[in-house]
């Protein structure tokens, strides 16, 4: 076996009898407070964690809402209450950045073996330590609500490569698409080989529905429609397709199909993952599973629709498509 040792840090440890010395017990505050920035720092790219939105507290000051960050040295942040700052001593026109940093000192007085800590908020033009929000005062010199932004505002999330989806909990690897049924008129179906005119669906708010014979003045032939389904980025495969409707009074033929172009052949992609049919009067709620060797999707060239044709009065209430990444 071959080791080698780097070292990292020192922590303190105590024994027995020792004599502690003020150094001794400030060298156990920063061995801790140390490993609490390394973790941030590496864990995270530093910004705002919640809150600390900014907004016209009144003509000549702004309102910072409560909330917490890490600063770029991975000091935690905390501002339990809302505060607000005074812009008076400005000009009309200034270019104004509001700023959050993290400042110690020594307390003094009865605490003269603490330290102070403070969340220091700061209004200028100068845009230091975390940008909260940035804003132009108007002709007055006031704050008009509407030149709040944000563009140069930094919001913390977790350091690129530190996780994937694999490292994700199952529950959080997969979630569902739904949507009302919104299809586009289609004159054949994939099996049909030619039968014209199928009807198109009449589409509402909240339901997709075949035509009235009674208003239309002919017999029930159902309705048939296409649908687009949207594949959210980097999705790599697809578990479950459902769909649900308060009426079926004949039989509902349905294909959920892959598509889309595979570069290495050259050729259109067209396979059908899941290919159904609803034989039950009534209202229906149907789930079907997606077999192991139709799941996979290509982030890059694969699409998904919908095909679906009810015979006669049919309605249609939700499409749902279960993804994986």
């Amino acid at each position: 076996m071959s080791k080698i040792r780097v070292p990292i840090g020192h922590r303190p440890t105590y024994y027995d009898g020792q004599l502690l010395l003020a150094k001794d017990f400030l060298a156990e505050q920063e061995y801790h407070v140390q490993a609490r920035q390394n973790h941030n720092r590496i864990s995270w790219e530093w910004g705002i964690l919640r809150g600390l939105g900014v907004t016209r507290a009144h003509e000549r000051a702004v309102r910072v809402a409560a909330g917490a960050a890490f600063d770029e040295h991975g000091h935690d942040i905390r501002l339990d209450e809302p505060s607000v700052i005074d812009l008076s001593e400005f000009r009309p026109h200034d270019r104004l950045h509001v700023s959050l940093t993290y400042e110690e000192t020594p307390a003094g007085g009865k605490q003269a073996n603490r330290m102070e800590c403070f969340a220091a908020l700061t209004a200028g033009h100068d845009a230091s330590g975390l940008v909260l929000a940035s804003f132009t005062l108007d002709d007055d010199g006031k704050v008009d609500e509407a030149t709040i932004d944000y563009a140069q505002t930094r919001y913390a999330r977790l350091v690129a490569g530190s996780i994937s989806a694999e490292q994700l909990h199952e529950d959080l690897r997969r979630g569902w698409f739904r949507s009302p049924f919104r299809p586009a008129p289609m004159v054949e179906g994939p099996e049909e080989g030619g039968e014209e005119g199928l009807p198109a669906f009449r589409v509402g708010a909240t339901e997709a529905l075949s035509p009235d014979p009674r208003d239309a003045g002919e017999r029930d032939r159902g309705a048939g429609g296409t649908m687009a389904i949207p594949i959210p980025p980097s999705v790599r495969h697809i578990t479950r397709f459902r769909i649900a409707g308060n009426e079926n009074e004949g039989e509902i033929a349905l294909e959920l199909i892959r598509g889309g172009w595979d570069p290495r052949t050259r050729k259109h992609v067209r396979d059908v993952i899941v290919s159904e049919k609803i034989t039950h009067r009534g209202p229906y709620f149907e789930t079907y599973h997606v077999g192991e060797k139709n799941r996979e999707l290509n982030p890059e060239h694969h699409t998904l629709a919908l095909w679906l044709k009810g015979s006669r009065r049919t309605a249609v209430s939700l499409v749902a498509v279960e993804f994986g990444y």
